[in-house]
């Protein structure tokens, strides 16, 4: 009679956890959901430096060479290294398929593992990143195998400096469309609340909203303003880092949730001041667009408020809350609502000029905004 499998699947972590090279969760082979012939396993992960050494994610096995599954970073630069033991070949798979991981930056990761269906599969973020099909499917075949699964350091490897959170296996190969609800799944993305620490990303570029210090001249008896830049792909925890306010003198409880088409503000975590524009009255416009300046300054008013919304280039309708990982727009309340804006445009020392610009439709008015634990 024909076997049927049951598809199950396990959240192994739920996390966030912190791990180091010498951190490793085990999970025993009896443990975990019965596996026949396919596997996936996503997860999300948050690398805190690049290794000198391969660093494990996850092996699979009883030794270096069992290893279905395995994830390994690369070294130096912690880009995707995954592979599984064949009957032809104890060492398949995908060697980096993307660039390396950026540091300080939840990613979320998907292995997916068939041996009917000939072939591994590597997604990032819900993107498909890279794959390996297996030719002769007649002779050859993945091994499975009953050995323990590691988080973390396995055998000769050590394991990464990060965090991971939201490990899950499941007995089947997820399909792609699979995948996307796993990245997206709700339960897994954290509500944004008042004194939220975060960073905004700037979707195009991915360069973070950042300062160096480089003041504004704004004349005689002017509250002295920083310019604001977009400043590098991996997250600066110094100069990238601001906490989510209430509107100028409105009256708000820390660790309630922000409602979307709603005004806040942003505060600087390392200087305290405040994310602001103004007017482009007596020549005040950015160096380079002569667009609508953005600037922090240690004024509170009015010209520190945004309303907030998700990105939708057709209406400025939006309910709910706002959520780790969502894409916004920001508008200046003040000046009638100027969108948030950077582009490609690079200042004198390499960093990427912001501004306010647009009614928010344009790709470069797109903002990813991250909680930082």
């Amino acid at each position: 009679m024909p076997k049927f499998a049951v598809r199950e699947w396990d959240e192994l972590i739920s996390g966030p956890i912190s791990m180091g090279e010498q951190d490793q969760r085990v999970f025993a082979h009896a443990d975990l959901p019965a596996v026949n012939d396919k596997l996936s396993i996503t997860l999300r992960l948050k690398i805190h430096n690049h290794s000198s050494n391969w660093s494990a994610v996850f092996h699979k096995g009883t030794e270096d060479f069992i290893r279905t599954p395995l994830l390994q970073l690369t070294k130096n630069k912690s880009a995707l290294h995954a592979r599984f033991t064949a009957n032809w070949n104890s060492d398949v798979g995908v060697y980096e398929p993307d660039d390396g991981l950026l540091l300080n930056r939840w990613y979320h990761i998907a292995y997916t593992l068939s041996d009917p269906e000939k072939r591994l599969d590597i997604y990032i973020d819900g993107e498909w990143i890279g794959f390996y099909g297996i030719s002769k499917i007649k002779v050859r075949k993945v091994i499975f195998n009953d050995g323990p699964l590691y988080i973390g350091r396995a055998h000769s490897s050590l394991g990464f400096n990060g965090e991971i959170s939201n490990v899950r296996y499941f007995n089947w190969r997820l399909s792609p469309e699979e995948v996307i609800e796993d990245y997206f799944d709700e339960s897994q993305k954290k509500p944004i609340v008042y004194g939220s620490k975060i960073a905004l990303a700037h979707v195009c570029t991915g360069k973070y909203l950042s300062t160096k210090g480089i003041k504004y001249d704004l004349g005689r008896n002017v509250q002295q303003h920083y310019m604001v830049i977009c400043d590098g792909q991996e997250l600066d925890l110094k100069n990238d880092v601001w906490t989510i306010i209430g509107a100028n003198g409105i009256s708000i409880k820390e660790g309630d949730p922000v409602s979307l088409n709603n005004i806040i503000g942003f505060k600087h975590q390392a200087t305290g001041c405040y994310l602001n524009s103004h007017g482009t009255n007596y020549g005040r416009v950015t160096p380079m667009s002569k667009q609508q300046q953005v600037t922090m300054c240690s004024d509170r008013d009015s010209n520190n408020d945004w309303v907030i919304r998700r990105y939708n280039s057709t209406t400025s309708y939006d309910v709910g809350h706002l959520m780790n990982g969502d894409i916004i727009s920001l508008f200046h309340i003040r000046t009638n609502k100027p969108a948030l804006y950077s582009n490609a445009i690079l200042l004198g020392d390499g960093t990427q000029e912001v501004s306010c610009y647009g009614d928010g439709s344009e790709n470069n008015n797109k903002w990813r905004i991250e909680i930082i634990n």
